[in-house]
């Protein structure tokens, strides 16, 4: 699953496998290899990237000089990067995703810290050099999710004298602890857990407004009472299994603070992200040789972190001080554009500040959603009812694009941007290649279906109003579709009248085979057949 459908990865090791998990240097490998495999014009993907550039600016200009034979652009489109550079473009394709740039949150005390600082995106350059530093020997890692755990297990494995001290903090007022799921599959059909959870079967208990060839089975599983209560038994057992296999309460993690890694909500949700235990040995390492705490930070001192007594602690009520040489933020990433003005990357749908965002925009969007939401409640009952959790408010505006992908206002007008990755999914390379077709199509004027403006706001307006009550906080910037990669990546295909991908296995073999990468790999010939011949 984790490839593109025109070039397979090569098996890693099987020493390196785990159910079918392997390091995440393969997939570098993999993607290094099909920058230079990939040749168009004579020129491989490789000779087309600017690397070490910084964009500063993309501006959209009114005339355009560029002549561009069949396109529907009146505009174009100048990209200023590394200060002194310009390209000037009729379409612009904006790749930048959601981790693009890391966010450090504000602690009181941090420009007093003498330590050194990361964000997780740079781990990888670091951790060598972090195990073999003597000097280093207190690690703190702050942040809930998967790739918090990651980081508190490779220095926890780290052999001998490289092995650190590792503190791992979650905040009592967040969203919580990652959940884990099992590497291997809860059936023989499935080779791990992945391919048992990417299928068509699976996402009918999902309630989402994306897919539309089950339909009825949505419909069974989400809007009758019986296949509700059968869908609600399927994701309690789920989450039950889960914390019965995690086992959270076990002995030997109990002087580490193991039980602070239980999940605040049901799995169901999300709300607190998720992840795989892709290692043997993930879960009691991080059990046995991590310590960790759920509970909010004080402050920053020059060489250690301050953290407030729980909120829950009947015993002891007094600060806990941690000696801390390195911080690794595993805090997320921010969802601002820096190279747009707030004012236009509203205008295209993207997330910014609430304060930037102009009053009579905020004022339209948010009756279009509160009607939204009531639809979204009535067609999905299951929604009304989310666990307790501490809900934050938010300080972005969500993204509002068309298909998460196109702005609304440009629709019907230039089509001359686009916008792929704006959203937080469990499997990357299936919505890339998903979004690659639809976004061409759309940007060549090739959809000719598209409905009107006030049609186009109220379906993005929906999407936000689902998101917001299917993924609690997590959904608040309307992009986490985290569970619904099928579900998406077949609307937006249906959309293009595409459908290879569906044939070959019958109709039972299409309802519950894993959605492989090698599916999708007779679409770009039915897309040259259906627009281009």
């Amino acid at each position: 699953m984790a490839e593109f459908s025109d070039r397979s990865m090569p098996p890693p090791p099987i020493e390196d496998q785990y159910h079918g998990f392997f390091p995440a240097q393969y997939s570098t490998a993999y993607l290094e290899e099909y920058v230079d495999n990939h040749v168009y014009e004579g020129h491989t993907i490789r000779e087309r990237i600017l690397f070490n550039s910084h964009v500063d600016n993309l501006k959209r200009y009114e005339v355009c000089n560029v002549v561009h034979e069949g396109s529907h652009s009146s505009d174009h489109w100048t990209v200023t990067y590394n200060t002194y550079h310009s390209i000037c473009a009729v379409k612009i394709i904006d790749a930048t995703g959601m981790t693009s740039q890391p966010y450090i949150p504000s602690l009181h005390g941090s420009h007093d810290f003498r330590g050194k600082t990361l964000h997780h995106k740079f781990f990888g350059q670091e951790e060598e050099a972090l195990l073999r530093n003597p000097s280093v020997q207190n690690i703190c890692i702050l942040g809930g999710a998967k790739s918090a755990a990651d980081v508190a297990y490779a220095f926890a494995k780290a052999p001998g004298e490289a092995r650190k001290n590792v503190h791992w903090v979650v905040r009592e007022d967040g969203n919580g602890p990652s959940a884990f799921f099992p590497a291997p599959a809860m059936s023989d059909r499935y080779a791990n857990s992945n391919e048992g959870f990417y299928n068509r079967f699976l996402a009918g208990f999902l309630p989402n407004t994306f897919g539309r060839r089950w339909s009825l089975l949505k419909w069974l599983l989400q809007g009758t009472i019986f296949g509700r209560w059968y869908a609600t038994r399927l994701w309690d057992g789920f989450d039950k299994g889960l914390r019965t296999l995690m086992n959270y309460q076990r002995e030997e993690g109990r002087d580490m603070g193991f039980a602070n890694l239980e999940p605040d909500t049901p799995i169901f949700w999300q709300n607190d992200s998720s992840g795989v235990a892709n290692r043997p040995d993930f879960i009691s390492t991080i059990a046995t040789k991590v310590q960790i705490y759920r509970q909010d930070i004080s402050h920053l001192s020059a060489d250690s972190i301050t953290l407030r007594p729980r909120s829950d602690s009947c015993k002891d009520k007094k600060p806990l001080t941690i000696p801390v040489d390195v911080i690794v933020y595993c805090t997320g990433w921010s969802a601002c554009t820096t190279f747009l003005p707030s004012d236009e990357a509203s205008t295209l749908g993207l997330s910014v500040p609430l304060g930037a965002a102009s009053p009579e925009t905020q004022k339209h969007w948010q009756s279009l959603e509160q009607a939204a939401d009531a639809s979204i409640l009535s067609r999905f009952p299951a929604l009304r009812h989310p666990p307790a959790y501490h809900k934050t408010e938010p300080t972005q505006t969500p993204f509002r694009l068309y298909k998460a992908i196109a702005p609304p206002m440009d629709v019907h007008s230039t089509r001359s941007i686009v916008f792929l990755g704006k959203m937080v999914v469990g499997n990357n390379f299936r919505t890339a290649e998903a979004q690659a077709i639809w976004a061409l199509a759309y940007l060549d004027g090739r959809i000719k279906d598209l409905p009107a403006v006030g049609q186009i706001e109220s379906e993005v307006a929906e999407t936000v109003a689902w998101d917001r009550r299917r993924y609690l906080n997590k959904g608040e910037l309307g992009s986490w579709f985290y569970y619904d990669v099928v579900d998406y990546a077949d609307a937006l295909l249906e959309q293009l009248g595409l459908d290879s991908h569906r044939k070959g296995k019958g109709w039972y073999g299409d309802l519950v085979e894993p959605c492989f990468a090698s599916d999708l790999k007779g679409l770009t010939q039915e897309y040259v057949m259906k627009y281009m011949t």
